[in-house]
């Protein structure tokens, strides 16, 4: 009888193999995090410290995404001043500790984290520069566009776009509401692009693609932060032809459109203006009119690379999709004004005061001159402050903190609404209260506590644009104009119920609306 032997492979299957592999790789990567890494002693969730998929977690899936930033909130109540939230990254809750991370000697190194450089799309803008020196040179480049005397040059065209907006409030039937949200979103875009490119968008007269635009830019600043978990995503749409992106994701083919336009506007500029200054352009005109930022940043002292049109455009889409948060913040002021029919009234007789002809134009002259509108205005910014993400630095040395020494290029960041809503120093900080900034007995330290643009080298520089423009948007609507905005809940349509780039309210509201009626002149 003949037997056959049969030489079965014992060999596991290779997937089995790479499977195991992966397996023990990740527990032991696990406790390094939790033993031996730089960060091991730090308090804070042992989840957290593990795997950065905790914090994936609270943002993609938890009521929506968009939920870390209130996680960190709970992990400072619990674990107390510092706490680690993610393998590589520390959260600070201190005053004194903001200062000394986002407002340093000028000789100390402040990279930005580069996980939280692709929000806008951008890669060579200034707010998406990583490198401390490379976003120092690029800041100074653009500076004299948002410096005081380019904002006053634009006051008339500010105004005309407000004046603008005001014939389409006044066309409006008495008691007809309207998406606040399109309106001043319209204004707030088209007097932005106006000025910083030299020719509007007719947004107002076209109310679909001023909606198109303000909800490009609003999903991806207060969508579940994607990019920064995947930061790949927003490169690679990038490469990908806009007939098939469509398919893929709209809103990121929505996006990649904007960009385009802008990119057009930066080459039609230097086709036409290549060589001379917008100063030039506009002999004749009485008054000094306002640089577009294209013309800044080609007759700055930048080197020639960072003067191209693809360059110039990227700082452009930057401060374009930027152009979200006036008309957010109006809107916003808006509803408080109403919900507080005292301060609404005290703030008219101001204008009524200094502007008997609600008619005739206000200036920022007249407005800055008027205390209780200022002190409004701070609180407005305050407790509308719209950036929910933490804002982390990467630092060339190592910070002590209470005792904690936190390694150099270790993420580390302290959320600036923390401080806004401090206790300690705004009571009862959700209240909407103007006259807390005018309390003598009681001072606010503005300097420390007052930081809704931020501070340091990488704060907003459009501050006093964005509160100039807001400023003269809401005061000449209410001295014009009657409203009803009855119909909004706090708790629906104001109230952050998520917190991405910037904060969002829940996802029943349909926004707030406005209705006419009637006008004081």
């Amino acid at each position: 009888m003949a037997f056959s032997i049969i030489h079965e492979d014992s060999r596991p299957p290779a997937l089995a193999i790479l499977a195991v592999a992966s397996i023990v790789a990740y527990v032991g990567l696990a406790i390094y995090r939790i033993t031996l890494h730089p960060l091991a002693r730090f308090p804070g969730p042992r989840l957290a410290a593990i795997t950065k998929w905790y914090e994936a977690y609270f943002d993609i899936f938890y009521k929506g995404g968009s939920q870390y930033t209130s996680k960190i909130r709970e992990m400072h109540d619990r674990y107390g001043p510092i706490v680690r939230i993610n393998p590589d990254e520390v959260s600070v809750r201190d005053a004194d500790f903001h200062d000394r991370l986002y407002a340093p000697p000028r000789s100390e190194i402040r990279h930005r984290h580069p996980h939280f450089s692709t929000t806008l799309g951008t890669t060579k803008g200034s707010f998406s520069t990583v490198d401390h020196k490379l976003h120092k040179s690029r800041r100074t480049a653009y500076s004299p566009f948002w410096g005081s005397a380019n904002v006053m040059a634009a006051e008339p065209l500010i105004m005309g776009m407000v004046n603008d907006l005001c014939k389409h409030v006044a066309g409006m039937q008495e008691g007809s509401g309207t998406s606040l949200r399109t309106l001043f979103a319209a204004t707030s875009f088209d007097t932005f692009y106006t000025w910083a490119f030299g020719s509007s968008l007719g947004l107002l007269d076209n109310l679909k693609l001023a909606y198109d635009i303000n909800e490009a830019v609003e999903i991806g600043v207060t969508s579940p932060p994607l990019h920064r978990i995947f930061p790949s995503m927003m490169p690679i749409a990038r490469l990908i032809p806009s007939k098939i992106l469509r398919y893929a994701s709209s809103h990121l083919n929505n996006v990649m459109g904007l960009h385009s336009m802008i990119v057009k506007a930066s080459e039609e500029w230097i086709a036409a203006y290549s060589g001379q200054s917008d100063e030039k352009q506009l002999i004749g005109h009485s008054k000094p009119q306002p640089r577009t930022l294209f013309d800044v940043l080609r007759n700055s002292n930048a080197p020639e690379e960072e003067k191209t049109a693809s360059r110039m455009a990227q700082e452009g889409i930057e401060m374009f999709m930027a152009a979200y948060t006036p008309g957010r913040t109006s809107m916003l002021a808006m509803h408080y004004l109403h919900a507080h029919p005292h301060v609404l009234e005290r703030i008219r007789n101001e204008l009524d005061q200094v502007n008997p002809d609600p008619a005739m134009d206000l200036t920022f002259a007249k407005l800055n001159s008027l205390p209780y509108l200022r002190a409004t205005m701070k609180e407005i910014l305050r407790i509308t402050f719209p950036v929910g993400a933490r804002l982390p630095f990467l630092c060339a040395e190592d910070l002590e903190f209470q005792g904690w020494r936190i390694p150099a290029n270790t993420g580390v960041s302290v959320n600036h609404r923390i401080l806004l809503f401090d206790p300690d120093v705004f009571k009862n900080p959700y209240e909407f209260n103007p006259e807390r900034w005018l309390d003598a007995s009681h001072p606010i330290d503005e300097k420390r506590y007052y930081i809704p643009f931020g501070k340091g080298a990488r704060s907003c520089p459009s501050k006093e644009f964005a509160t100039q423009f807001i400023q003269l948007i809401v005061a000449t609507l209410i001295q014009r104009f009657d409203f009803n905005m009855d119909d909004a809940i706090w708790e629906r349509d104001v109230a952050a119920a998520s917190e991405s780039v910037l904060t969002s309210p829940s996802t029943e509201s349909k926004g707030l609306k406005i209705y006419p009626v009637g006008q004081r002149y």
